[in-house]
């Protein structure tokens, strides 16, 4: 059996990046007044029958039709705005469709359904045969979906140029995947601590982008802030990590903003490779205390 210590980390208030759209402001066009207004006319004279005839409508009618016309069209725009449409991130100006998400919400009442009233190692063994069952990738496919999973642009990942990296918490050009200064796939749950092939190896849900440097720091130590006892205590955790993560001899502490993310990715992998994995690999299991190994 292998297992593997880890530090729970109750979730931090994450900050979500959006757009907001905001139509530009609409100033209220100025009306002229409509009124007759009496200017003193010459005396006519009728010369020839062919002359023109003289229009019936007052000189004081077409300005105000003008600004009778540009109100109506003001107060359209007020009433019914039009739809804007963001620019894609990759080409300002193109006029996009709006987006759907791809998949629907899961229903988590019915997910769950009949795992209420059971504990310990039944409730566990349950939940795993719910949240087991996933497509297995090849290791070299794993490159591509992070670049999905965890683009810069979340609305338009395909079209992002970057991705997030999980320590560091900056964006960085999908084309560094895999060089030495750029980033690599970080197994949250460590390789060396039970992850010896697929499915578990390549499960998308313990992998995330991380600066090569900051990826090799860490290392296979367990998550956990630097403990009072501790020697040296390295805030950042890295020169490339971020300002508050932290790390000294045998903890690692990511970013406040991702500690949820880390913390649910463990309990999923405890639970559904919890009880055994392929091809004779160990059960995971997760502990508090880092000097198990059997």
């Amino acid at each position: 059996m292998s297992a593997f210590t880890a530090v729970i980390f109750s979730p931090a208030p994450g900050t979500l990046s959006g757009r907001t759209i905001r139509s530009p402001a609409l100033s209220r066009p100025t009306i002229a007044r409509c009124g007759k207004k009496i200017v003193p006319e010459p005396p006519q004279f009728i010369l020839s029958s062919r002359r023109p005839a003289r229009s019936s409508r007052p000189p004081w009618v077409p300005p105000c039709l003008r600004a009778l016309a540009a109100a109506a069209a003001a107060l359209a725009l007020v009433l019914c705005p039009p739809y804007i449409i963001p620019a894609h991130a990759s080409s300002i100006g193109e006029r996009l469709k709006p987006s759907t998400p791809p998949y629907p919400c899961e229903d988590v009442r019915s997910y769950y359904h009949g795992l209420e009233g059971f504990s310990g190692d039944v409730l566990m063994a349950k939940l795993g045969a719910v949240v087991s069952p996933h497509a297995s990738l090849r290791y070299k496919d794993v490159w591509e979906a992070l670049k999905i999973l965890d683009a810069a642009d979340a609305d338009h990942p395909e079209a992002s140029s970057e991705v997030i990296e999980i320590y560091s918490q900056r964006a960085v050009p999908k084309l560094l995947a895999g060089k030495p200064d750029g980033w690599n796939r970080e197994h949250l749950w460590p390789r060396s601590y039970g992850l010896t092939r697929r499915p578990s190896l390549t499960n998308l849900h313990n992998i995330r982008p991380a600066d090569a440097n900051v990826n090799s720091s860490r290392g296979n130590k367990y998550f956990g802030g630097c403990a009072a006892t501790s020697k040296k205590c390295a805030r950042p955790a890295n020169r490339e990590a971020a300002p508050d993560t932290e790390t000294d001899s045998e903890r690692w502490a990511p970013p406040f903003q991702v500690r949820g993310d880390v913390a649910r990715s463990l309990m999923y992998m405890a639970v559904t490779y919890g009880f055994g994995q392929k091809d004779a690999a160990p059960p995971l299991e997760l502990s508090d205390s880092p000097s198990i190994r059997t």
